[in-house]
């Protein structure tokens, strides 16, 4: 394992994992080993910088460990957490502490026997499970599979799609060395396609080679279209599951089930593997002229209109060797010259993805062909742009951010969910558990605390007994690696429940009544805030359950509190406003609720008003009307957010004191609200509505 350092930029603290070095870097984000609280090793993957603020890229981040979560653990690197630190998110999953199958076969050769064997039988299996869980993982190639001392593993589920989700598109998504044929041509992708990217992997594992070749990407595109590869090199009866699963017409390609049958020596449930012909090696396939002809002047070699295709008869008939790609069942789609400007050569490059612009399915195959297939690619030169992340359609740059006539704010997590008919939430927050957010919430008329998915809109646990008197503070925090609802209550105990066990943890003294409590990190581990009516402040490590700091005691009953990390001290809120900014006091009036957004801004509602201070200075940046009900900041695509419950869901650009939307209408009477990582709750008519405010998930 090679272990880079960590650039200056780079950060050493990410949500209470401990950064040890660069693992590798792709076109979302950069991967690190990190070790947790207690010290295990994790992957922390992070979004790029540069790609911060781009809702799209975001999106698909963050989908990225909800899809994996709902994956059996024993085929992926099991996700174990993930969120938004600072507006950039990130993803936790375990560490496999081994090579890519790739490297392994670049660095060692070819793998033969009962080696290729176990992978194969190993990573069909994993394939089964990914396609039993109902997702399409669109990107399976040697880079993907880890090899684990425990067996390999498939990991990267960042263009993967769910069997339900609509997966035809008009654009070229996944590698080009381990495509199938239907994703070169634009059709829809199934999970037959991921059966070819298998056996294409497979074929590389026990070759040594790319099953294609390894020059240019156009090429081949080309033979994945139109020839068979030459599987000599690999032992029956492995070489016939192989050439049965790279049948170029989807349909007829056997599921991973069926094949993991046959590598058990079993018959499959399903119909038999069909037979397969005798394949044309792909050196003897015809390949249009590379390099012999200059690119034709622009509008001199007009490309099909998008949604047509050539009549038969049509074009005249080429000859061998003209440059003509044959098509399925007769039929020539034309090939133009390429110039003599050189052209990537394709080993196991990374995903080349472009926005996927959804497109009714039914589209004939040779129609797709015609428009989408290898001759549309080369034309004019676009082959490499469509295919490098969208060059094309961004101008050069798909860093950036996209905007649309119809865009938006927020995006609805799933249907309302939530508590019983008379439920009584005395307190709420939202967050991410297991790559899937959350929302968990107190109920006072029968005493609990309950998680829900906020998206399946299904209840994943309750605590039913959380302490004495209603919960009057509540929060998420990771401690020691894992998921934990955190609260305070009239009983004055700061008490904890990590997210699937029976009972709760551990609690602390707090206060004699009535605490409330804030969260926040200090030193990578996470901390609570606890202030008193009696004016005692103290922070609490949530993990070594030490004192942070000198407990504080103020002359004045505590309203509200919150952590501030940059300078390691808690801010306090009281009837006469907020101590411990840059100033002694901050604000004016009794301060009903408080949260920092970064390390330079607090958020503070007194009355109707929401105050946005420097923490640095103590002065009024900007005031918000908010209506000082159930207000509550986060920070999502770059952006510090404020929002509040007043007549609807309004929420604020903390930042610029615009308004960036409304969630729910002004004649919703909102009752209880909370934000955080990214994503916003809220509570009407007794029924709880999540939102991503990133842009979706």
């Amino acid at each position: 394992m090679e272990l880079r350092r960590l650039h200056s930029g780079e950060p050493r603290h990410v949500a209470g994992y401990r950064l040890l070095g660069g693992l590798g870097d792709g076109g979302q984000g950069s991967v690190f080993l990190a070790r947790d609280p207690s010290g295990t090793r994790v992957a922390v993957k992070m979004l790029h910088m540069r790609l911060l603020g781009n809702a799209k890229a975001e999106r698909r981040f963050l989908r990225e460990s909800a899809i994996a979560a709902g994956v059996a653990g024993f085929c992926t690197a099991r996700v174990l957490d993930s969120g938004v630190v600072e507006g950039r998110p990130y993803i936790v999953s375990e560490f496999i502490d081994g090579p890519s199958l790739h490297d392994q076969v670049a660095s060692g050769g070819a793998l033969a026997g009962g080696e290729l064997e176990r992978l194969a039988v190993g990573t069909i299996t994993a394939l089964t499970a990914i396609h039993g869980a109902g997702i399409v993982h669109r990107d399976f190639k040697p880079s993907n599979i880890l090899m684990g001392p425990d067996g390999p593993r498939v990991i990267d589920f960042g263009i993967a799609k769910g069997m339900d989700a609509s997966t035809t598109s008009s654009s070229v998504v996944g590698t080009p060395g381990f495509m199938a044929p239907e994703q070169i041509a634009g059709e829809s992708i199934t999970a037959a396609t991921d059966v070819f990217s298998w056996a294409s992997t497979m074929g590389f594992a026990g070759t040594g080679e790319p099953l294609f070749g390894r020059d240019s990407i156009p090429a081949v595109m080309h033979r994945i279209l139109n020839a068979e590869p030459d599987l000599d090199g690999v032992a029956e009866p492995l070489r016939s599951v192989l050439r049965a699963c790279l049948a170029k017409e989807a349909g007829v390609r056997p599921t991973a089930d069926d094949v993991l049958m046959r590598l058990l020596g079993r018959h499959a449930a399903t119909a038999p593997m069909p037979p397969v012909a005798e394949p044309v090696p792909a050196s003897t396939a015809p390949m249009p002229p590379v390099g012999t002809a200059p690119l034709p002047a622009v509008g001199t070699a007009p490309m099909p209109a998008v949604g047509a295709a050539s009549s038969p008869g049509s074009g005249a008939a080429s000859s061998p060797g003209s440059g003509a790609a044959p098509l399925p069942g007769g039929g020539t789609a034309p090939m133009p010259p390429v110039g003599t400007a050189p052209l990537p050569l394709v080993t196991d490059p990374p995903s080349y993805l472009t926005d996927d612009h959804e497109e009714p399915p039914g589209h004939d195959r040779a129609k797709r062909l015609a428009i989408a297939g290898i001759g549309t690619l080369l034309a004019a030169g676009l082959a490499i742009g469509l295919l490098w992340r969208g060059w094309a359609a961004s101008g050069g740059d798909d860093t950036q951010p996209r905007t649309s006539a119809t865009a938006t704010f927020g995006v609805e997590l799933g249907p309302a969910f939530g508590p019983a008919e008379g439920a009584n939430i005395t307190a709420m927050a939202i967050g991410y558990h297991r790559g899937t957010p959350v929302v968990a919430y107190a109920d006072r008329k029968d005493n609990s605390i309950n998680v829900w998915d906020a998206r399946g809109g299904k209840r994943l646990g309750r605590l039913a007994d959380p302490g004495e008197g209603p919960v009057l503070s509540l929060g998420l925090a990771l401690v020691g690696g894992k998921q934990t609802v955190v609260w305070t209550g009239a009983d004055g105990r700061l008490r904890r429940w990590e997210i699937g066990r029976p009972k709760q943890g551990a609690w602390h003294s707090g206060c004699a009544s009535d605490a409330v409590m804030g969260l926040g990190t200090w030193r990578g581990h996470a901390v609570a805030v606890v202030g008193c009516p009696d004016g005692k402040v103290e922070t609490i490590d949530l993990v070594t359950d030490d004192l942070v700091g000198d407990v504080q005691n103020v002359s004045t009953p505590v309203n509200a509190v919150a952590w501030h990390e940059g300078n390691g001290r808690p801010l306090i809120g009281t009837d006469d406003g907020v101590l411990g900014g840059g100033r002694r006091v901050i604000a004016e009036g009794r301060v009903s609720s408080l949260t920092t957004l970064g390390n330079d801004l607090a958020a503070v509602t007194s009355g109707t008003t929401t105050g946005l201070y420097d923490l640095s200075t103590g002065e009024l940046v900007r005031s918000l009307a908010t209506g000082g009900k159930a207000v509550g900041g986060t920070t999502a695509g770059g952006r510090r957010m404020i929002a509040a419950g007043a007549g609807g869901v309004s929420v604020w650009n903390a930042d610029a004191g615009t308004r960036l939307g409304r969630l729910l209408g002004a004649d919703a009477e909102v009752t209880s609200l909370a934000a955080g990582d990214g994503l916003l709750v809220a509570q009407s008519s007794g029924r709880l509505k999540a939102w991503s405010l990133t842009g979706g998930i």
